[in-house]
């Protein structure tokens, strides 16, 4: 045991550490630092000294000069709960968060009503990954300090991912009623007023959080976000633009603005908040990889080819950028440039399954089908549910007159069309459909199809489709999941198939949405990589439908064109009240109508298991 440092001793060290401490309050840290050392250089033992340089040190950044003075306090005094709460802070911030645990835990024991301890437990339980214990070392915070506004808002902020909306608001407005200059409490607010629709109390908080932070990032995006939401369009590029100038290299923001931007049919905006950044900070990875992008999906490939090429060459070992800059060659059909480069990050980082894939697509292209298909059963190996190599190995099959395509894409057995019977309240289909199609035209807020979907000649509705309430919207929901029920309940028992391998009780919507089509629009070739079971449900068709095969949706053709296997294998005809379901992997279109009248749908896809975080547009 430590020597013990006697009245006198301990009474000069507490008049140094006042000294100390003025000095902090005054911003002379340095010279506080120093009041601290010759306080441990008279007396080693004096473990308030070690712990006040260990803050210090701390707070300017200096951990590992901190660690050994906390390490050597706790040493000194091993039952003081408190160095232990601070000794579980630092190494939390040192990165060694098992590290925090066991130090927290070890404060709590010590001292069981440590609110303090308890409130930086539950933040290390969350950043490791355990939400539940999280949860109750918050609540355990709240318990012993009911006026504890960090401990509050933390609550809030797991019960918010646990998708527990008004469960969320208890405590998030009993932190920024208690503390209204509290910016976390006012921001999280704000954030879960807008996933409950609340807007106008979302925009109070969230102008209160930026009352206090003027140029949060986080909050301005944060209020984009919810005016996006509240199609308030003009007011969200203003917010992310916002957003962008307080943080030009604000990969989201930019990303958000420009498709917004897109999807309002502002082309005078697009891009130009990438022009904008590199006159404040230059040129990144990050920055060239995101403009390029959106303009390789616009189908500028030689614009996108030249920023990559840039971005690559800042960061070389990024395999994100050189995957779409082989994209962008692929799209040139420079093949041999294209396929040479993925082959090398399919070899340098062989776990990353979306390189195999886009090295399958382009060897398809390039006429080499055994190649893709035996690329793409590896990546199946390492991901066996991965819808976007599933779909890929389904033409490379097709390619090769493989028989095992037989089994995997059975469209005739899969895609299965029902009658959905109006919800309770509703006299007839007709009559359902016309009140479902008037709730969704009010959804469709945007003029341009988003530039990661499919659509075109046509718009479709931003976020998640059921956060919209409304009598048809939750009649809907309603008579899909139970026809989704049907779909998974005759799906043969195959254990190993991609989809019947999967049946499960626990099912799910992860997005929905709604898409409308004007004439000559219509859906490119595409599948599903987020889902398991996709669909589409026609709530109001033109009459052009019963013209040939206008309107209709087809299954089996590629949006890579392939050889003259590379067709529609299956065409269904639409009709109002129809829905049709089949495997997420399944390639489907529709063909082009022409006609003055409308063809609007709901789609969605399924998962086997509850979804647990936020659900969105998952489509492709």
């Amino acid at each position: 045991m430590a020597p013990q440092i006697t009245p006198d001793s301990l009474k000069r060290v507490g008049l140094a550490l006042q000294e100390a401490e003025r000095l902090r309050r005054a911003g002379r840290l340095a010279e506080a630092e120093a009041k601290c050392r010759d306080v441990l250089n008279a007396e080693p033992n004096a473990v308030q000294a070690m712990n006040f340089l260990a803050l210090l040190l701390r707070d300017r950044g200096a951990t590992a000069e901190a660690l050994p003075w906390l390490r050597r306090a706790v040493e000194t005094a091993p039952n003081e709960a408190s160095l232990r709460n601070n000794l579980g802070n630092l190494l939390r911030l040192a990165g060694d968060r098992a590290g925090a645990e066991d130090s927290l835990r070890r404060a709590l024991a010590l001292k069981p009503d440590y609110a303090d301890a308890s409130y930086n437990l539950g933040i290390v339980l969350h950043e490791l990954g355990r939400p539940d214990e999280a949860l109750a070392a918050q609540r355990r915070a709240v318990a012993l300090r009911p006026d504890y506004v960090q401990a509050l808002t933390q609550l809030g902020v797991l019960l918010r991912e646990r998708q527990e909306f008004d469960a969320a608001l208890v405590p998030l407005q009993q932190a920024a009623a208690l503390k209204p200059g509290y910016f976390d409490a006012q921001y999280y607010l704000g954030c879960t007023f807008t996933a409950l629709g609340r807007y106008g109390e979302a925009q109070a908080a969230l102008d209160a959080a930026l009352g206090l932070r003027p140029k949060s990032r986080e909050a301005l995006f944060a209020l984009g976000n919810m005016l996006e939401r509240a199609a308030r369009s003009d007011d969200a590029i203003a917010a992310y633009g916002r957003a962008i100038e307080a943080a030009p290299d604000f990969v989201e923001a930019h990303r958000r603005l420009n498709a917004l931007a897109w999807e309002m049919g502002k082309g005078e905006l697009t891009l130009k908040s990438y022009a904008f950044a590199r006159t404040r900070i230059g040129e990144t990875p990050d920055l060239l990889f995101a403009e390029a992008d959106q303009r390789l999906r616009q189908g500028q490939a030689e614009a996108a080819e030249r920023l990559l090429r840039r971005a690559h060459g800042i960061a070389p070992a990024r395999h994100d950028i050189a995957n779409v800059l082989a994209r962008a060659l692929v799209s040139q059909r420079r093949f041999d440039e294209g396929i040479a480069l993925l082959e090398e990050i399919v070899k340098s980082d062989p776990q990353t399954v979306d390189n195999y894939r886009v090295l399958a697509s382009a060897l398809l292209q390039n006429r080499q089908p055994r190649e893709a298909a035996s690329l793409l059963e590896r990546a199946l190996a390492l991901s066996p549910h991965d819808q976007a190599n599933l779909a890929f190995l389904t033409l490379a099959y097709r390619e090769l007159g493989d028989s095992r395509l037989d089994a995997l894409a059975d469209i005739e057995r899969l895609v299965r069309v029902y009658d959905l019977p109006p919800p309770s309240g509703f006299g007839d289909v007709a009559s359902f459909n016309r009140a479902l199609g008037e709730d969704l035209v009010a959804l469709h807020t945007r003029n341009t199809a988003p530039l990661d979907q499919t659509l075109r000649g046509g718009s479709q509705t931003p976020g998640y489709l059921f956060d919209n309430r409304s009598k048809a919207l939750d009649g809907v929901r309603e008579k899909i999941l139970e026809a989704v029920g049907d779909y998974i309940g005759a799906l043969p028992d195959a254990p190993g198939h991609p989809i019947g391998g999967r049946k499960a009780d626990d099912y799910d919507l992860v997005g929905a949405w709604s898409c409308r089509l004007r004439s000559s629009g219509f859906h490119a070739n595409h599948f599903h990589p987020q889902g398991w079971i996709s669909s589409a449900y026609y709530v109001s068709l033109p009459g052009a439908v019963d013209d040939g095969e206008q309107g209709w949706l087809k299954f089996g053709e590629s949006n890579i064109a392939l050889s003259e296997r590379d067709r529609p294998e299956r065409l269904v005809k639409p009709g109002v009240g129809k829905l049709v379901l089949f495997p997420s992997y399944f390639w489907h279109g529709t063909v082009p109508f022409v006609s003055d009248e409308m063809r609007l749908t709901v789609a969605f896809d399924v998962v086997p298991q509850k979804v647990k975080g936020p659900r969105g547009t998952a489509g492709s």
